[in-house]
């Protein structure tokens, strides 16, 4: 249950957040720490990574008991192959590389 309104979270924080080079988000939740990974396909601007970490923020205001926080945005080119933590709150579509 709490995965499904973590889920629920992370898409409406997301919304107007995401950036034509974000690839990938995923997440992850282990007893009271979030994890938090964004792949970008290339250098993300300060503004591109603000956005996301701002939805970051938006997330954790949802769940006061995470008391600890993980967040790395990586550039990460296609086609690399991206990790997922534990789901994908956002995975852009690409052509099998």
């Amino acid at each position: 249950m709490q995965q499904n309104k973590l889920i629920v979270s992370c898409h409406r924080a997301l919304i107007g957040a995401i950036s034509t080079k974000l690839r990938g988000l995923t997440v992850k939740l282990e007893d009271s720490k979030l994890y938090w990974k964004g792949y970008f396909d290339g250098e993300p601007t300060e503004e591109e990574q603000d956005a996301v970490s701002t939805a970051c923020t938006e997330v954790l205001a949802d769940f006061p008991f995470i008391s600890s926080l993980e967040e790395e945005y990586v550039n990460y080119p296609y086609p690399q192959k991206m990790d997922m933590l534990q789901f994908w709150v956002f995975l852009r579509w690409e052509e099998a590389g």
